[in-house]
């Protein structure tokens, strides 16, 4: 790993975690369009990250597919973060944002299946055990209301896949990429597990925020780690 990662990787990091306090504050003082600004800069953060490591290197359509995906998850947070703004408009926002994370989702699937073969019973096996830990908690935090069942299992649906496909590439080749990739992808599941009980499930608490937005971040600046690892 090339010392001008680690270092560009660390120091935004620590750039994105400074932001990300200043965006829960405004969140918690309902100031929410400065929350719109703080979360914009965050995610920012993780762009530049990937974007570096992306033209630090020779183009390849794998790296390109894996910057899609983070770009389309600042476009995500943007869309998601214009919901309690516009709140007579929040499920159109919630949906619309959640919208560009699936289809970012799609495309960290297809870089994964670029990067490294994998065993079809291995991901099968770690696809049913994820989405048995996530059945369990969504079943405990009672967050998958009937009108919004089929579209929530959806995305869940494409998340674990995504996971599985990271867990399994990394426990077949065992590659520093696919390590980091894996970690992005267990971080995606806790994080989204955790917004839909924040959002949908009975008592929310603001901590279920707070954890949620630092596995949300840690698991983008995963993978933009990941480009310099392809």
């Amino acid at each position: 790993m090339r010392t001008d990662t680690i270092l560009v990787g660390l120091s935004l990091i620590l750039v994105c975690a400074a932001i990300v306090v200043a965006f829960m504050r405004a969140l918690y003082k309902e100031k929410y369009k400065h929350a719109l600004l703080f979360k914009g800069l965050a995610s920012l953060c993780f762009v530049a990250f990937g974007a570096y490591n992306f033209f630090s290197r020779e183009f390849s359509w794998t790296t390109l597919a894996m910057l899609v995906g983070i770009c389309l998850g600042i476009v995500g947070d943007e869309v998601i973060a214009l919901a309690p703004i516009y709140p007579k408009r929040d499920a159109e926002y919630f949906i619309g944002g959640g919208t560009f994370f699936l289809v970012g989702h799609i495309f960290y699937i297809v870089a994964l299946l670029m990067i490294a073969k994998f065993n079809a019973l291995v991901v099968g096996g770690v696809f049913l055990v994820i989405a048995l830990i996530s059945a369990l908690y969504g079943h405990r935090k009672d967050y998958l209301p009937a009108e919004s069942r089929p579209k929530l299992m959806l995305y869940l649906g494409i998340v674990v896949t995504f996971a599985s496909v990271a867990v399994g590439s990394f426990l077949v080749r065992g590659a520093l990429c696919t390590a980091f990739f894996a970690l992005g992808g267990i971080l995606f599941v806790m994080s989204d597990n955790i917004l839909f009980a924040y959002k949908y499930g009975k008592n929310p608490q603001f901590s279920q925020n707070i954890i949620l937005h630092i596995a949300y971040y840690l698991a983008q600046f995963a993978i933009a780690w990941s480009i310099s690892l392809v």
